[in-house]
């Protein structure tokens, strides 16, 4: 039986276990403790077959400001699914939950920074902020003295 919805606070170590096979990062406690302050100032959303998280997303509350006027976004990240799921329309069904819980909550933007445009596109996500790359030489940066110590 496949069961969508909002995730509480028992699902958090099958998140976990979700985002650590799906972004491929190493465990430690330093990333436990920011995956935890992370879930919990979130609100998680589930796909779940027979019982077991397949697919996940987390959607964090902000506020901005554009052009001199703030308002509510939702950041959404960690989404992922694994691999034996994928494709089977979890991740959207996810993206509708969220939204559903973005406009009850009176959140009008979200961000988020896509693996694929084209995959979030479908979602109305699209470019909106230019990345600037910048590149300085060594030479250019201050010369910095440290004191000596044991190391």
């Amino acid at each position: 039986m496949v069961e969508k919805r909002k995730l509480i606070g028992t699902d958090e170590p099958a998140f976990y276990e979700l985002a650590q096979y799906a972004f491929n990062k190493p465990d430690s406690a330093k990333r436990q403790e920011f995956f935890k302050q992370l879930y919990t100032h979130s609100a998680g959303f589930g796909v779940f077959d027979d019982g077991r998280l397949a697919s996940g997303l987390l959607a964090t509350p902000f506020d901005v400001r554009l052009n001199g006027q703030t308002f509510k976004m939702s950041g959404i990240g960690y989404v992922a699914s694994y691999p034996e799921f994928a494709g089977k329309g979890g991740i959207a069904a996810l993206m509708q939950l969220a939204f559903e819980h973005m406009r009850a909550e009176g959140v009008t933007l979200s961000y988020l920074a896509p693996f694929s445009y084209g995959f979030y596109r479908r979602f109305g996500y699209e470019q909106t902020f230019d990345q600037t790359h910048f590149e300085i030489q060594t030479a250019d940066l201050p010369r910095l003295k440290f004191a000596p110590s044991a190391g």
